[in-house]
């Protein structure tokens, strides 16, 4: 979804884990998905909220505003028992593409209740018309936000919005063999608090023997060459995602998108032409080099994610008190 975000914050520590929910493999036929909606439907209702897991009525759910949309349904600000919550609502189908990817997205979310840097999940209700996973309520995605400041975000942010997002991929790989897959500007959260985090995991990816297969999941504009060149017939991994994130890093830096022309002539030159750079003058040694190390042609040339984390660049940063908060509620003009 390219509106996945929510507005005003909420940070509760005392969050417990909702019922994780079966996930789909490539493999899945029709009756499989159908077995693992029945599966999630038995955990539908149950919201782990303030360290209580309880369950809830649909009806208490009562809804604010809308705050976004994309293909796969809306977000919308909600309140619970005077929880503020988004909660993104997505059509129950008889497409099991689209199912899986609805449960995928299910079973990442609640998985991943012990990383800081990964959305909140409370729990989620399913119907006989669609599926609402109730999250906690972020400010805005970093898409949104380039927009709303018409102007590029400066690098001692970028280097914060690094750690985080490079913290999340590699837990989601180290901790449950998953890659992400559609790693843009549009799916990285940030709070009033300056807390920045991933969310969007309905194209997730089971990885066997750390490899990925499905080239078609994800956004073509943020896939590395491998994933979009007709002639290349091998399965991918997790550097996919690591050019992925430096274009994200390349478009953050500059305020726009590093390709242009038509959406055909944007992939043709991901394929076949040079990598974006940044420009030394502007940006310090480190990050051009990171930048560049991401964004190689060959994927066994781009780093992995504990090699990413050892970088000048971002060990830097981590040592650095850059106050998101301040930077952010300045340019928002609060």
């Amino acid at each position: 979804m390219d509106r996945d975000f929510g507005l005003g914050g909420l940070s509760d520590p005392s969050f417990s884990i909702p019922e994780p929910v079966p996930h789909p493999s490539s493999r899945d036929n029709d009756y499989n998905v159908h077995q693992l909606l029945e599966q999630a439907i038995k955990n539908s209702g149950v919201l782990s909220l303030q360290g209580n897991k309880q369950k809830a009525d649909i009806k208490d759910l009562i809804f604010i505003e809308d705050i976004g949309h994309g293909s796969c349904g809306t977000v919308g600000k909600c309140s619970y028992k005077g929880v503020i919550m988004a909660v993104k609502i997505m059509p129950r189908t008889k497409n099991s593409y689209e199912m899986s990817r609805i449960l995928m997205d299910l079973d990442v979310i609640c998985l991943s209740f012990d990383c800081p840097y990964i959305v909140r999940c409370f729990g989620y209700f399913i119907t006989p018309t669609d599926v609402r996973v109730c999250m906690e309520c972020m400010a805005t995605c970093l898409d949104r936000l380039l927009i709303h400041i018409r102007q590029p975000i400066p690098e001692r942010i970028i280097g914060k919005l690094s750690i985080s997002i490079i913290k999340a991929l590699h837990y989601l790989k180290t901790k449950h063999q998953i890659m992400h897959r559609d790693v843009k500007p549009s799916n990285i959260l940030l709070d009033w608090s300056g807390v920045i985090k991933l969310c969007d995991f309905g194209i997730a990816g089971r990885l066997i023997e750390s490899r990925a297969h499905s080239k078609q999941a994800g956004c073509p504009l943020y896939m590395g060459p491998e994933r979009l060149d007709p002639s290349n017939t091998n399965s991918y991994d997790i550097r996919s995602d690591v050019w992925s994130l430096g274009l994200t890093l390349v478009e953050l830096a500059t305020g726009q998108y590093p390709y242009a022309g038509s959406e055909f002539e944007m992939l043709a030159k991901i394929v076949h032409g040079e990598p974006p750079r940044l420009r030394p003058g502007n940006f310090t040694p480190e990050f051009c080099d990171l930048v560049e190390k991401c964004l190689q042609r060959e994927p066994n040339l781009r780093p992995n994610y504990n090699e990413l984390l050892q970088h000048p660049f971002i060990l830097f940063h981590e040592q650095q008190e850059t106050d998101v908060e301040e930077w952010f509620a300045d340019v928002m003009g609060v």
